[in-house]
């Protein structure tokens, strides 16, 4: 299984996307990867976190801080309210 095929049942770069890529023993995952505010790396698909989280901004211009208060699954679907990057 491809990460891809995981992703289409999981939010695409959170925990929960690698770890299911791990137990249905994928042969690879993919991820993205953008600088924040304060230097720290964040895995996260777009360059803001409008789409894919309940805030809205850049993240070059959200420190990380801010980034992990923000809920990365509710909008994909209800039982990954909470998820994090």
């Amino acid at each position: 299984m491809h990460i891809e095929e995981v992703e289409e049942l999981i939010q695409k770069n959170t925990l929960a996307a690698f770890q299911e890529a791990v137990r249905v023993l994928s042969d690879g995952i993919e991820l993205d990867v953008h600088v924040s505010k304060d230097g720290e790396l964040v895995v996260i698909h777009d360059e803001t976190v409008d789409r894919t989280t309940n805030g809205s901004g850049l993240i070059q211009d959200l420190t990380v801080e801010e980034i992990q208060a923000l809920d990365a699954g509710s909008w994909f679907d209800e039982s990954f309210t909470g998820e994090k990057f």
